[in-house]
């Protein structure tokens, strides 16, 4: 093998590394860019499990025999939670 023919030989490997390397660039910045999706969506359904924890807490109490003012707050503090996790889910759908 001359030279040239060498030399040319090494020139395209190069180019198919050069190609190669690029496509891994992109496919890790797409992996990057859902990685960060799913975090923020698996924050999101944390957040919503608690808030569902909660409400359930608050459900059972409500359930009990209570003082009636108090039954009523727990209704106003169970309304404002599924309040809350609504908005949780319209962001999570967004």
């Amino acid at each position: 093998m001359d030279f040239f023919s060498r030399l040319e030989e090494i020139e395209q490997k190069v180019r198919h590394l050069k190609n190669r390397c690029e496509q891994l660039e992109q496919e890790n910045l797409e992996l990057k860019s859902e990685h960060i999706s799913l975090k923020n969506q698996l924050d999101s359904k944390n957040q919503e499990i608690l808030n569902l924890v909660e409400t359930n807490k608050i459900s059972k109490l409500a359930q009990s025999d209570i003082d009636p003012d108090e039954k009523s707050e727990l209704k106003h503090n169970i309304e404002q939670i599924i309040k809350e996790i609504d908005n949780c889910i319209r962001l999570v759908k967004q």
